[in-house]
């Protein structure tokens, strides 16, 4: 069995824009598609909310770091004005 990978869950992929802001809320267009062609699945896109809006325990985080899909999201969402804004608060 081969070894699993924080980011990249084997799930079958989200398949539109409305699952996207349902979680991310109203994000830009162009972070939707992006977030779309990674291929990522619900739980990829959750677990990439949950590190880019700084939700959990900080040492979690430090001790499970990204990768695969989730790395992809996480660094999507940096570029969104939605979640610049928040990171300047």
């Amino acid at each position: 069995m081969p070894a699993s990978r924080k980011g990249d869950s084997g799930e079958q992929p989200l398949v539109s824009g409305h699952e996207i802001r349902e979680l991310a809320g109203p994000v830009a267009d162009h972070t939707i598609v992006a977030i779309l062609e990674t291929g990522a699945s619900l739980s990829d896109l959750e677990i990439a909310l949950i590190y880019a809006r700084g939700e959990g325990d900080y040492v979690d985080r430090l001790g499970h770091p990204l990768s695969g899909r989730v790395a992809q999201i996480c660094d999507i969402l940096a570029k969104d004005e939605l979640f610049a804004i928040n990171e300047e608060r």
